[in-house]
């Protein structure tokens, strides 16, 4: 009976005789425009997510990789590494500051980040992820706090108190929170219905690889503009370097697994800023001036050091900004749609 059809295919209008059938399914007849669809309706809703989203995507992953940058060195550097890579923790509690604005931001309503908070369920990426930075967020200030401290940057009340957060702790739990938030994001698109961002289960780990690759660059860029020795610059260059082979390898992983899914990102109007910004600029033009950077050392060594820091910070945005975009244009493609509807 009609009452019992789903709401979408009420009071529709009949499919022209002699109408084909979607090879998506029997149930989806194909309309005159191109993919077809249920009588020329979207077979996946477009999605609504604006700037707000690739840009808190893109600060939440930095904050996340600069602070697993500080926190390495403090445990794994030498003394020149600690002083140096310690401004990452600055790093990440500067980047994460506008991270719940724009969160709420795109929200709409700011009472609707609240009411996430009012259960935790960690099966679900979207309560998961503002779970995480709600937790992230005051770890990442506390250990700056307290390296503020320890240089005789943060004096009075505030200094003795932050002087007594348990460093070792501090970093154990911030880098588990870090990397979460910096991979969340990606496991969030995924598990939508929009083909591009489905299709891949690669994405969270590109996005992870990323925000490694964009924060250590971050922390190498301050790192720089303090003048600090040589040889950690060129430690940290090989931190930069092996995030970006690490990202490269995944890039290569989700278009392989993504197929023809990935043309809007590929071929699409998104294909220079995916190209030149995410693959060329950010992650294989770093990796050629870490390159020519190993022998050198004094200001050359900082010039390279500082153009690959800026591109793959760079390109970690356009990573971001253009799957989120062509994802949109994805969501048009109803033959997509129907493939990923029958895996």
């Amino acid at each position: 009976m009609i009452s019992n059809l789903p709401p979408a295919r009420e009071n529709l209008p009949p499919p022209p005789a002699g109408e084909p059938l979607s090879s998506g399914s029997r149930d989806f007849p194909r309309g005159p425009g191109p993919g077809g669809g249920y009588y020329n309706y979207p077979v996946v809703r477009h999605p609504v997510w604006t700037w707000e989203v690739p840009t808190y995507f893109w600060l939440g992953g930095m904050a996340a990789g600069a602070y697993v940058t500080a926190s390495l060195a403090q445990n794994f550097g030498s003394a020149d590494d600690r002083r140096a890579a310690a401004g990452g923790f600055y790093v990440a509690a500067a980047a994460l500051v506008p991270c719940a604005p724009l969160l709420i931001a795109d929200l709409g309503r700011p009472d609707r980040f609240h009411h996430m908070l009012r259960i935790f369920k960690p099966l679900s990426p979207m309560n998961l992820g503002a779970w995480t930075l709600t937790a992230f967020t005051p770890i990442a200030f506390a250990r700056g706090a307290s390296h503020a401290a320890g240089t005789g940057l943060l004096r009075g009340p505030l200094g003795t108190l932050a002087r007594l957060v348990p460093t070792r702790l501090a970093e154990l739990a911030g880098c588990v929170l870090g990397l979460t938030l910096a991979g969340y994001s990606g496991v969030l698109l995924a598990a939508t219905n929009i083909p591009l961002w489905a299709k891949s289960k690669l994405l969270g780990g590109l996005f992870m690889a990323s925000a490694l690759s964009s924060g250590s660059a971050a922390v190498t860029l301050q790192a720089e503009r303090r003048g600090v020795r040589d040889a950690t610059l060129h430690r940290l260059a090989t931190l930069e370097s092996a995030a970006s082979l690490g990202e490269m390898a995944l890039v290569t992983g989700y278009l392989v697994q993504s197929g023809k899914t990935a043309r809007p990102l590929t071929t699409g109007r998104f294909a220079a800023p995916f190209w030149l910004g995410a693959v060329g600029a950010g992650t294989l033009l770093p990796l050629v001036l870490h390159l020519f950077a190993r022998r050198r050392d004094g200001r050359r060594l900082r010039s390279l050091s500082t153009a690959a820091a800026v591109c793959s910070m760079a390109g970690s945005l356009a990573l971001r900004w253009s799957i989120f975009e062509a994802g949109k244009d994805s969501s048009r493609d109803q033959e997509a749609s129907f493939d990923l509807s029958r895996e």
